[in-house]
């Protein structure tokens, strides 16, 4: 009874906090938030706890990295010329499905008695293998258009798998074929079948969103390469809005938008911008070039064209007013129950990313704005256009092109680091191989190079960015990974290729046109080097013919947009499988059951296998919300200081309730790591690989950090100490910043903290704002009061189970 009681407590305090009217209906509780760049890989690293402070005798860190290739799944093997030839890989296959050992195993977990599984699916298989799937009737009634398996498919084996799965529910859930089947197969088993089937169908996602369709919107593309302009006129259009929103792919960009409405930087679309103004040329985001005295994106702000607006990410609130009428923020915090006069999403061929896709198709789908501007890649208008057909929608499409041209150089540089220019950036693909070339890059040029990667935080690559930037800084060239080619605004003259080849995460595999496009687009910003235009090539000659090849080339197809369950689906899927289904069998009934219908395809977080466990050995007993919730944290699930620490918030939460940041920090070496780095930084005394050595574990501590304020705006009364986590996460992002600038330096030339970082305050902003609501502090007596009620509850249920 306790354990029910203090579960019901829980719910009630998450839900003690009245919500301000921009954070009502918020969608944000079940989105998987990343800040950085998702396709940025990590791979497994070890952190010995003695290893660090370097300044120990004998102290050297050395970070083992493993990179394991994962087996291929047991369908492997087949090949695909196009679409078309699905339906008849099914049939090929379907025997050998039949036969697995794994699906017999799924089925039981999904709840399909031992006894019939075999006599189910050996009917199946020979009915599919016989030629049900060439019966155009058959095709209509199981909706087969929904089956599709490309050429450039990454996991044919593993979606082929899935598909069979999907055909064999609708097959087995169909009223006429449960007649037949009945003569094998008992009815519990086919009733089992249907009810999860029923609870599991998300073909009709756009019926999620009431609001968006009692509504008809008007949908503007606006869609180009790199470097086009393309989401120009739909900032105007929002800073001319009443009521809006910005929804992008990174914090940094919904903080750049923020800052500058409130500042008035861009000129309302409607309004005379004012003459004697100079054009902003430090933006991050894709505008046109103006050199003409009235710019519309102006260095200096003013007064008239500044808007109130809020910012909401995964990690922070920043409130200027309670009344603001814009807000901006990273795609996944988008609420979708408030109707807004002119809505801005950002990057839209982010549809199709297995991460995160599915925060893009719920913004289209579902956000209630008389006017939605989707600004993006070419490749989006497709799936776009499928999303809308049944939404009744009107959809104009702007197409844009570069501003600047981009030339493949006729040579590479032949392996040769010393022909590395000021205004160059190389690019590679693992953290050990950018610090790598940074250290070649240096002794062979004499010149410093400032890096970017997708674990640095945010904040630190935009100030190794503004290094690159600043002329007089002493930091001519940029060494970064694929981070580059979003949200950082970088005066390149050329980039360079190190390789097309990136591994991702199981297997290395060439880069696709889009990625090596995005990428390479990046070079001759704005023409801020002279002649206009940018520049790029390879490290080696083997490499130049595709990249030759690969630039003129169109972008590869989006060919589905992701959509991910909601705690309701989880309720009532849960409700249908077996008692003690565990939280990897829930995950996988998505993308193997669920009917997804064309362009949607329902998607599956990374890492299923490192989740689950870490969910059933540390949140088994918690209630559903808060499982969905830590399964789908922000963090690195193969990275042991990580787990260990999500770990320790787990155990802590568990206990207590309330989870004091320090606390959970006391194991493990980060917060040794962040004196030992500041006390180098005040002048103390450090070894020669001291930088390097703590960068890593730094790292490790800033994602920490983010993975507590994550969880403080969505358990507020269990993580409560988002102030004393900021002010951490400032201090962590000061030591960053001084490994970085301090790696190539020796002993003797190391700077101490005095020679100006520049991270800026909350002060640098110039925008007053807070981080909680003010109706937040009427309810304190409430919270602490049900704090006091659990912790009675939890002590009795921990004294229950003791005595078992």
């Amino acid at each position: 009874m306790s354990v029910v009681m203090l579960s019901r407590c829980r719910l009630l305090l998450s839900r003690s906090i009245k919500s301000e009217s921009w954070l009502e209906a918020s969608q944000v509780h079940f989105r998987r938030f990343r800040s950085n760049d998702s396709r940025q890989r990590s791979r497994n690293s070890s952190y010995p706890p003695q290893a660090f402070p370097g300044n120990q005798r004998g102290g050297r860190f050395n970070p083992q990295r493993v990179m394991k290739e994962k087996k291929g799944h047991i369908l492997d093997g087949f090949s695909v010329r196009d679409a078309s030839d699905t339906l008849l890989i099914m049939e090929k296959q379907v025997r050998k499905w039949a036969d697995l050992p794994h699906v017999h195993r799924r089925l039981e977990l999904f709840g399909v008695p031992r006894t019939d599984v075999q006599p189910i699916l050996s009917i199946f298989a020979r009915e599919v293998s016989s030629g049900l799937l060439r019966n155009p009737v058959e095709q209509n009634k199981y909706h087969v258009e929904r089956f599709v398996i490309t050429p450039k498919e990454l996991n044919r084996g593993l979606l082929l798998d899935q598909i069979l799965t999907q055909l064999f529910y609708s097959w087995a859930s169909h009223t006429e074929q449960q007649e037949v089947l009945l003569k094998s197969v008992s009815r519990s088993t086919l009733e089992q079948i249907s009810y999860l089937y029923s609870a599991a169908d998300m073909s009709y996602p756009a019926d999620m969103y009431p609001k968006a369709r009692s509504m008809r919107r008007k949908v503007i593309m606006h869609v180009g390469p790199t470097n086009s302009g393309k989401t120009h006129t739909a900032l105007r259009a929002l800073a001319a809005a009443k009521t809006g929103v910005y929804s992008g792919p990174l914090r940094l960009l919904a903080h750049e938008i923020w800052d500058r409405l409130n500042k008035g930087q861009i000129v309302p679309l409607g309004m005379d911008p004012d003459a004697d103004s100079e054009p902003d040329i430090t933006t991050n985001m894709d505008i046109i070039q103006e050199s003409v005295s009235r710019p519309t994106v102006r260095k200096e702000g003013k007064a008239k064209y500044a808007r109130e607006c809020n910012l909401r990410t995964g990690e922070e609130f920043r409130i200027v007013s309670e009344h603001a009428s814009l807000m901006s923020c990273t795609v996944e915090m988008t609420s979708l129950g408030l109707p807004v006069e002119v809505a801005v999403v950002d990057e839209i061929q982010m549809l199709a990313d297995p991460e995160r896709g599915s925060a893009w198709t719920s913004a289209v789908l579902g956000l209630p704005a008389e006017e939605l501007h989707l600004c993006g890649e070419e490749v989006a208008v497709p799936i776009v256009q499928a999303l809308l057909r049944d939404t009744d929608d009107e959809l104009v499409i702007n197409r844009y092109e570069r501003l600047t041209p981009l030339v493949v150089q006729d040579k590479s540089l032949e392996g040769d680091l010393s022909r590395v220019q000021k205004g160059d950036c190389l690019v590679a693909f693992s953290r050990s191989g950018i610090f790598a070339l940074k250290d070649k890059v240096e002794q062979n040029t004499g010149l410093r190079c400032a890096v970017a990667y997708g674990r640095l935080p945010p904040e630190i690559r935009a100030e190794q960015a503004a290094l690159f930037n600043d002329p007089h800084s002493g930091y001519d060239v940029m060494v970064g990974s694929d981070a580059i080619g979003m949200g950082l605004n970088l005066k390149i003259k050329r980039i360079i290729f190190e390789t097309l080849r990136k591994f991702d995460g199981n297997v290395e595999r060439a880069l696709s046109v889009s990625q090596i496009k995005q990428i390479a687009g990046r070079a001759g910003r704005y023409g801020l080097h002279g002649e206009p235009g940018g520049f790029v090539t390879t490290l080696h000659a083997h490499d130049l013919p595709m990249l030759r090849s690969v630039i003129p080339c169109q972008p590869d197809p989006i060919i589905f947009a992701g959509i991910s369950p909601t705690l309701a689906w989880a309720e009532g899927v849960l409700q249908a499988l077996p008692m003690g289904a565990s939280h990897r069998t829930l995950l996988e009934v998505a993308p193997y059951v669920s009917n997804v219908r064309p362009p949607c395809r329902a998607c599956v977080p990374s890492k299923v296998e490192e989740r689950s466990r870490f969910v059933e050995t540390h949140a088994k007993h918690m209630k559903l919300y808060d499982r969905l919730l830590i399964g789908g944290a922000p963090m690195n699930w193969r990275d042991p200081l990580a787990v260990e620490f999500a770990a320790r918030l787990c155990q802590i939460y568990n206990e207590k309730i309330q989870v004091p940041i320090l606390q959970a920090l006391r194991v493990g070496p980060c917060l040794d790591a962040l004196e030992s780095v500041e006390g180098m930084m005040s002048g103390g005394k450090s070894a020669a690989g001291a930088p390097s050595q703590g960068l890593v574990i730094l790292e490790v501590l800033h994602k920490s950090l983010v993975l507590y304020l994550w969880l403080s705006f969505r358990l507020p009364v269990a993580f409560y100490q988002s102030e004393e986590a900021f002010a951490l996460k400032e201090r962590t992002e000061k030591a960053l910043d001084w490994c970085l600038l301090n790696m190539s330096k020796r002993v003797a030339d190391r700077q101490p903290a005095t020679f100006g970082l520049r991270i800026p305050s909350e002060a640098a902003d110039d925008v007053e704002y807070r981080r909680t609501p003010a109706t937040r502090h009427q309810e304190e007596s409430k919270r602490e009061l049900g704090v006091k009620y659990a912790k009675i509850l939890n002590s009795e249920r921990q004294s229950a189970r003791s005595q078992r």
